[in-house]
């Protein structure tokens, strides 16, 4: 008996046939399986119809706790939150234990001159308007500059007591802001930080012990205007310097009696090294900077006058002599005043003799000249203000530093004198103010420079 070809469509239906019923014998394989699973669903559906009847009910609970919140009660959330808020106006704890509190301001200052300064940033003097001599320029040559330079940031610290030191008061400070502008090409919009103030302090009753940077002893006060330099080299002396002080108050009467002596780092802002051996000429002296002050304050019609009295010295030594001279030494002796004539006016001012005073700001930054002798020099200012309103300060004064020209060489700065005013407006936060200051500067020997100087500035402080 013969066989029958399969055509290829008989093919297709016997493969459909064979899948067909492999298909039905795999559903009849997993029936049990699919019930299985139904089942399963069905418990999750009633689970999850549980979970939101248990999730309406705590809506319901928690609003009700709202609603009966809404008036705290004595000792409840509005109490907490007081206890909360007076701990942080404490400061934020450090690991030590000790708290501190954040500081500063954001600021920007726009600066024009009608006659080209030392630095268009920092003016410690005008330039000769004869452009004949070294570093002179032609005359009513101006300029204009912008920077946020003096932006500053900070937090003071506070230690609590220590028993073991008598219970002393622990505090201290930590400032900077973007004022180093002695960095070799560098960017105006990548200012240096630089470092203000970082000390630590000890306090008892009457004493107080400080060890770190900060300003120095002398000359406490400073005028409204020139914020960058504060008309150092101008009739202003001062600066900061790594330093250890102690300080002592005393009551007399309603006053208190302040006495005070500083040790510090000499050579702190002139970097003098006049021999170039590569040592500074303060540290190779082997000794440092010495100040004092003796202050008095006492209430005056609800208002503090405050006075003083001041000295610095010094020692400088070079390896190789400088003329005739191998060993400098640099004094001050100056007096301070802040007095409130009334609620709304104040005078004050500061007033100095001394020689070689650069490494304290004096004698137009000039201290030891070419032949080795140690330039001597006098100088001040005066300053009159006025709280015109609740926001704006009003004030006007005068400042100079004068070196004896017999110290100087031809070309050295004889005399920086100027006349300044200033309205200051302080909204809170926010904080705004016009500047101007008439800076003439004397050269022996040499045309001087005249510039009238305006600055503005807006800051935020935080």
């Amino acid at each position: 008996m013969g066989h029958r070809r399969l055509t290829p469509i008989g093919g297709i239906v016997a493969g459909g046939a064979l899948l067909l019923a492999g298909a039905a014998s795999a559903f009849a394989d997993e029936s049990g399986t699919a019930a299985r699973l139904l089942e399963e669903i069905e418990a999750l559906r009633r689970s999850q119809n549980d979970l939101m009847t248990k999730v309406e009910l705590q809506q319901r609970r928690i609003t009700e706790l709202e609603a009966s919140a809404a008036v705290p009660q004595e000792g409840g959330d509005a109490s907490l939150s007081k206890q909360i808020e007076d701990y942080l106006k404490g400061g934020m704890p450090t690991k030590k234990g000790s708290r501190f509190k954040f500081y500063g301001f954001l600021r920007l200052d726009a600066i024009w001159d009608d006659s080209m300064p030392s630095n268009t940033q920092t003016i410690g003097w005008v330039r000769s308007e004869d452009p004949t001599v070294p570093g002179g320029v032609s005359k009513n040559r101006g300029d204009f500059t912008m920077h946020p330079r003096l932006t500053r940031f900070g937090f003071d610290l506070d230690g609590g007591k220590l028993a073991d030191l008598g219970d002393a008061k622990v505090t201290g400070k930590l400032e900077i802001d973007f004022y180093n502008n002695g960095l070799s090409g560098q960017s105006e919009s990548r200012a240096a930080l630089r470092m203000r103030h970082a000390f630590l302090t000890l306090g008892w009753e009457k004493d107080t012990l400080l060890a770190g940077q900060t300003t120095d002893l002398i000359a406490p006060l400073w005028p409204i205007v020139n914020p960058d330099l504060v008309n150092w080299g101008a009739g202003n002396l001062g600066d900061r310097r790594a330093q250890v002080r102690w300080t002592r108050n005393e009551k007399i009467g309603n006053g208190t009696l302040t006495l005070a002596g500083m040790a510090g780092l000499t050579g702190a802002q002139d970097n003098q090294n006049l021999d170039g051996d590569g040592v500074r000429d303060g540290e190779a002296s082997g000794l440092p900077s010495l100040q004092a002050r003796i202050g008095f304050g006492a209430p005056l019609d609800g208002r503090t006058i405050e006075m003083g009295l001041w000295g610095h010295r010094a020692r400088e030594k070079t390896a190789a002599d400088v003329g005739s001279h191998g060993d400098f030494s640099s004094t001050a002796l100056g007096v301070d005043l802040h007095f409130p004539v009334t609620a709304e006016i104040y005078v004050k001012g500061e007033a100095y003799v001394g020689r070689n005073m650069d490494d304290v700001r004096g004698g137009i930054f000039q201290g030891v000249n070419a032949a080795g002798q140690e330039i001597a020099a006098q100088g001040g200012w005066l300053e009159v203000g006025f709280k015109a309103s609740k926001s704006l300060t009003l004030a006007a004064g005068f400042s100079e530093d004068n070196p004896d020209s017999g110290d100087l060489g031809v070309g050295g700065r004889d005399r920086n004198r100027i006349w300044y005013a200033a309205a200051h407006w302080n909204w809170d936060v926010i904080e705004t103010g016009v500047d101007f200051m008439h800076w003439h500067t004397q050269f022996k020997g040499q045309k001087g420079g005249l510039d009238n100087r305006v600055q503005a500035y807006i800051a935020y402080h935080f």
